[in-house]
């Protein structure tokens, strides 16, 4: 189980993604039209990443059945985070088999309000991507 988590630490802060891909989350000067830029900031989970690496090694149950059959592999979750910060409208975007799709989504149903996107000091809603690696530990792999 503690080789699942390491796993799981070591290979989402790779897999986390923002509309169009990984992109920082300090303030970026986007060009809004006519040599106008505007500033805004990405969402984040309370606490930043290695919160939310945590969060996710300490909720994420591994289906049994899923172990059993040696099922693994990589969950794309999608969600909105709202003005307020919560997370609405999940679903699985690119999913493995039932039992890993439902349990990223159980995870992400669990998740605390994230802080919100900002543009122009301004909180806006904002699609977020993402990424669940389930990881099966050595003893599942070398049957």
């Amino acid at each position: 189980m503690k080789l699942l988590h390491i796993t799981i630490a070591l290979l989402l802060p790779a897999s986390m993604y923002a509309q169009s891909g990984s992109q920082k989350k300090e303030n970026q000067h986007v060009k809004a039209g006519f040599g106008v830029s505007v500033v805004q900031t990405q969402p984040e989970f309370p606490g930043g990443e290695d919160s939310l690496n945590n969060f996710l090694m300490e909720n994420i149950n591994y289906p049994h059945e899923a172990k059993l059959k040696g099922i693994s592999g990589r969950v794309y979750v999608g969600f909105l985070i709202d003005k307020t910060g919560k997370i609405r409208n999940e679903r699985v975007l690119n999913g493995i088999n039932d039992e890993l799709d439902t349990e990223a989504i159980r995870v992400v149903r669990l998740m605390p309000d994230w802080k919100p996107a900002t543009r122009v000091g301004q909180s806006v809603d904002l699609q977020y991507i993402l990424a669940i690696d389930f990881v099966l530990p050595p003893k599942f792999t070398e049957e």
